[in-house]
């Protein structure tokens, strides 16, 4: 178990602001192919987000945050050349860009 607050009778009315305080410093990045598919999925169990947007840098992106302030950002490159400058950059296997 890693964390009480979480078991269910446990669980706090809402979360401890000093808990929470510093999780607005970190944000956790995930590989998503399909950004609209995740955006409707997502929406289809009533959070309300905004829609993926491209980055100046080349990355579609769909970002919001957890119910514990922390952020978290679904994306994937918009074209083969961000895909590669990635992969590059982080001494990631290149694959078949879809």
């Amino acid at each position: 178990m890693l964390n009480t607050a979480y078991e269910a009778d446990l669980r706090p009315p809402a979360p401890n602001p000093a808990r929470v305080a510093s999780h607005k410093d970190t944000c956790l990045f995930f590989g998503c192919k399909d950004l609209d598919a995740a955006y409707q999925h997502l929406r289809a169990h009533g959070l309300n987000l905004k829609e993926p947007t491209v980055a100046p840098y080349g990355m579609k992106q769909l970002w919001f945050t957890d119910p514990d302030g922390y952020g978290l950002c679904f994306q994937w490159p918009t074209t083969e050349q961000t895909h590669d400058r990635g992969a590059a950059d982080y001494g990631i296997e290149p694959k078949i860009f879809a």
